[in-house]
C-alpha cells in the first residue's frame, strides 16, 4: 500500500487526469442542459444551427426589433440631409447616423442608417414606401435594386414581399414559419430583405454550440457517469498519497509547507484573481469585438487559463492537506507564532489569573472592533461569527483535555492504572499535569504488580506448605487411630490420646481451610453456576445445624417470600458459605437467644441476612474480623481456625455476590446479596 501511495507515476497520471474529467464533465452536462432546453432542435436529423428553431426565432426577433427602430427614426428623418439621431432602445446607447439619397430608378429617398443590429444586412421598405437599410453604400449598393442583388447573394438570406417569402433557411421558409413575431412583420406592412452578415460571430458561437451538443447529448449521460467514476478514484487516491514519498516515513512536508498558511493563501488569491480577470477580459473582448479568429482564441485561452487556476488550487489544496496530514498546520502560521512569541515571552513571568485577564480582554477588543466593523459592512458579520466560533472551539478543546485529566484521575482511584495520557493531544500546563500522572500511574503499576507477585508468593507458599503439612498429618491421624483401637487401660494413656486426636482433627480442618481460603482469595476454583432455590437450600442447612443450636437454646425465626426465590450460583460452594456462617453463629452466638434468616426481594436482587446476639463483646472491626486469618486471636485456643469469614467472604464474590458483615453492639449481622434469576 505504500508503495502505491509514494508512486510518481500514478501522481502525474491522477494529477493530469483531474482537469481533463472536469472538463469533460462540465462540458457534457452543459451539452445535456442544452439539449434539454432545445431538445426539438435535435429531433430528427439535425442539419446545423441555420435550421434549429432557436435560429429562426432570433432571425424574426432582429427583424421586429429593426422594424420598431425604423418607426422611430421616421419621426426624425429630415428630407436631403445628415442627421444625428439617439437611439434610445439600442442598448450600447450608440448614436445613429442617416444619410439620405435619391434612389434615380424609383424616385424614392433611400435612407442609409447604420444602427446596432449590425450582425444582420437589412433593406425595410415602409408601407409609406421609405427605404431604410443599414446596408454600407457603395458604388454597388447605390440602388435599391443593387441592395436587394447584395442581400440575395449571402449565404443565409430572408425576402417577404407583403405576399411571399423568399429564403434559402428552411425553419424561416413560408409553409415552416409557426413562431412569434412573424404575425407581427406581416401586420407592420414591412416589405423585408435580410440577410446573415459573413462575421456574424454569434451565429459562428452558436453553431459551434450546436455542432457539439448534437455530437455529445446521446452519449453525455455514459460519458458523465465514466468521468465521474473515474474522478472520484484519482481524487481519492491523490487525498490519500498526498505527503507519501519513496525512502520516507510517514509524512514528509516541503519548503512550501514551511512558509506561513496566511502568506501562501494570499498569493493564491492574487494569482487566482489574475487568471478569472484575465478569463472576463478575454470574453469581454470576443463578446464586443467578436469574430471567427478571436472565437478561437477565446477558447483556447480559456483552457490554458484553466489549467493555470487547476495548477494554482491543486498546489494551495496539496499544501494544506500535506500540512494537516503532517499536524503542522497550526504552527506554520502567522497567528501561531505571534501567540507564541505573546505566551512565551510576554507572558512567561505573568501569573493565572493575569494571563486570564489579559486572554479576556483581547477576546473583549477583538469583539468590539469586529462588531464596528460589522455596522460599517453587514459582511463583517462572517468573521465575528468566525472568531466567536474558534473562541468557543478552544474553550471546549481545553475542557474536553480538562475531562482526560479528570478520567485519567478517576480511573487510577478505581484501580485501573494501565491506560496513559497522551501527552501530544495535551497543551501547556495540563500537558505537564498529564506527564506527572503518568509517572505516578507508573509507579502504581509497578507497585500493583509487586504486590501481586508477592501475593501469589504468599499463596502458593500457603498452598505447598498445607500440602507437606497433610502428608504427615494424615499418618499421625491414622497412627491414633490404630492406637485407640488398642486395648489401653492405663487412663493417662487414653488421655493423651484423646488430646492426640482433638489436635491433630483440628490440624487437619486448619490446612483445608488454609488451602481452601488460598484458593478462594486467588479465584483458582472451577464454579459450575446453575439456578439455585434459596428456600429450600437455607432449609438444608438448617437440618444439619438444628441439633448444635438446640443444644445451646439457639432458636431460628426464618422469615421467607411466599414466592420461589431463585439465584445462580455454585450449589457446593454456596452450600459451604451458608455452612461457614451456620457454623459461626453456634460458635460465638449468645446462649438461649434468637437466631435470625432473612430472605427478601428487592429491585432485581436477592438478600439472605443472618443475625446474631454475640456471647463476647464485638471490640474488633469488620476488616479486622474479615482478615483475622493474618493477624490472628483467641480463635487460635479455641476449635475454630478463623478463616469461616473470609472464605465465606471470597467464595461470595468468586459467584458474583456480595458479601457484607454489620456490627451494632453486640449485634452480628452478615447480608449476603444475589442477582434475582
Amino acid at each position: 500500500m505504500k508503495d502505491i501511495k509514494s508512486s510518481n507515476l500514478l501522481k502525474i497520471i491522477c494529477y493530469s487526469l483531474i482537469p481533463i474529467l472536469v472538463l469533460i464533465i462540465i462540458l457534457n452536462a452543459l451539452s445535456l442542459m442544452y439539449y434539454t432546453t432545445y431538445e426539438e432542435d435535435f429531433s430528427g436529423n439535425y442539419n446545423g444551427y441555420q435550421n434549429t428553431k432557436r435560429f429562426a426565432n432570433d432571425y424574426l426577433s432582429k427583424i421586429t426589433r429593426a422594424i420598431h427602430i425604423a418607426e422611430k427614426e421616421k419621426k426624425y428623418i429630415q428630407s436631403n440631409s445628415n442627421i444625428k439621431i439617439e437611439e434610445s432602445d439600442s442598448t450600447q446607447n450608440n448614436e445613429i447616423i442617416s444619410e439620405i439619397v435619391l434612389d434615380k430608378e424609383t424616385k424614392k429617398n433611400i435612407q442609409y442608417n447604420f444602427y446596432s443590429i449590425s450582425k444582420y444586412d437589412m433593406l425595410l421598405i415602409s408601407p409609406s414606401s421609405d427605404i431604410i437599410t443599414n446596408v454600407e453604400r457603395t458604388t454597388k449598393t447605390d440602388t435599391l435594386e443593387e441592395i436587394k442583388q447584395y442581400i440575395s447573394s449571402k449565404q443565409y438570406y430572408w425576402k417577404y414581399d407583403l405576399k411571399s417569402i423568399d429564403t434559402n433557411i428552411e425553419k424561416l421558409k413560408y409553409e415552416e414559419i409557426a413562431y412569434d413575431g412573424f404575425e407581427e412583420i406581416q401586420e407592420s406592412g414591412y416589405e423585408i430583405y435580410t440577410a446573415l452578415k459573413e462575421y456574424n460571430t454569434e451565429f459562428y458561437a452558436y453553431g459551434l454550440i450546436y455542432d457539439f451538443v448534437s455530437s455529445t447529448y446521446v452519449s453525455a449521460p455514459s460519458i458523465i457517469a465514466i468521468a465521474v467514476s473515474l474522478f472520484i478514484i484519482c481524487f481519492i487516491y491523490i487525498f490519500s498519497s498526498i505527503g507519501h514519498k519513496d525512502a520516507e516515513e510517514g509524512i514528509y512536508t516541503n519548503g512550501l509547507d514551511r512558509i506561513p498558511y496566511e502568506i501562501v493563501t494570499a498569493i493564491v488569491g492574487v494569482l487566482f484573481a489574475i487568471e478569472v480577470c484575465v478569463i472576463g477580459g478575454t470574453l469581454e473582448v470576443i463578446a464586443n469585438r467578436g469574430s471567427k479568429l478571436l472565437i478561437n482564441g477565446g477558447i483556447t485561452i480559456g483552457i490554458i487559463m484553466g489549467f493555470v487556476m487547476y495548477i494554482t488550487l491543486a498546489v494551495y489544496g496539496v499544501t494544506t492537506i500535506r500540512r494537516l496530514k503532517a499536524h503542522v498546520f497550526w504552527k506554520n502560521t502567522l497567528i501561531y507564532h505571534f501567540i507564541k512569541f505573546m505566551l512565551g515571552g510576554l507572558f512567561t513571568n505573568l501569573s493565572k489569573t493575569v494571563k486570564l485577564a489579559v486572554e479576556y480582554g483581547g477576546f473583549l477588543v477583538a469583539s468590539v472592533i469586529l462588531i464596528m466593523m460589522t455596522l460599517s459592512n453587514p459582511i463583517m458579520i462572517l468573521f465575528l461569527l468566525a472568531f466567536w466560533y474558534y473562541i468557543f472551539k478552544k474553550m471546549l478543546d481545553r475542557m474536553n483535555e480538562m475531562n482526560k485529566v479528570r478520567e485519567k484521575i478517576g480511573s487510577m482511584y478505581r484501580g485501573d492504572i494501565e491506560k496513559p495520557l497522551k501527552e501530544d493531544e495535551l497543551y501547556g500546563e495540563l500537558r505537564q499535569v498529564a506527564k506527572e500522572l503518568n509517572d505516578i500511574s507508573g509507579g502504581l503499576s509497578n507497585a500493583l504488580e509487586e504486590a501481586m507477585k508477592s501475593e501469589r508468593l504468599k499463596t502458593e507458599l500457603i498452598t505447598n506448605v498445607s500440602h507437606d503439612i497433610k502428608t504427615p498429618l494424615t499418618s499421625i491421624i491414622n497412627y491414633v487411630d490404630l492406637m485407640k483401637q488398642e486395648e489401653i487401660e492405663d487412663p493417662k494413656i487414653q488421655e493423651y490420646l484423646q488430646v492426640l486426636d482433638s489436635k491433630s482433627q483440628r490440624l487437619k480442618k486448619l490446612t483445608e481451610d488454609l488451602i481452601e481460603a488460598s484458593k478462594a482469595s486467588s479465584g483458582n476454583i472451577k464454579l459450575t453456576m446453575e439456578n439455585l432455590n434459596v428456600k429450600e437450600l437455607i432449609k438444608q442447612v438448617r437440618g444439619e445445624f438444628e441439633d448444635r443450636f438446640s443444644k445451646k437454646g439457639l432458636e431460628i425465626i426464618e422469615t421467607f417470600p411466599e414466592e420461589e426465590v431463585t439465584i445462580e450460583a455454585d450449589s457446593r460452594y454456596l452450600y459451604r458459605v451458608m455452612e461457614n456462617m451456620y457454623v459461626n453463629i453456634s460458635k460465638y452466638a449468645l446462649e438461649n437467644s434468637r437466631v435470625y434468616v432473612d430472605v427478601t426481594k428487592s429491585k432485581g436482587k436477592v438478600q439472605i441476612a443472618l443475625k446474631n446476639i454475640s456471647k463476647d463483646k464485638l471490640n474488633i472491626s469488620v476488616d479486622e474480623l474479615i482478615e483475622r486469618f493474618v493477624r490472628g486471636d483467641e480463635s487460635r485456643t479455641n476449635e475454630g481456625s478463623g478463616l469461616g469469614i473470609s472464605i465465606a467472604k471470597s467464595l461470595t464474590e468468586l459467584q458474583k455476590g456480595s458479601f457484607n458483615i454489620y456490627l451494632d453492639g453486640d449485634l452480628f449481622k452478615v447480608v449476603i446479596e444475589f442477582e434475582q434469576k
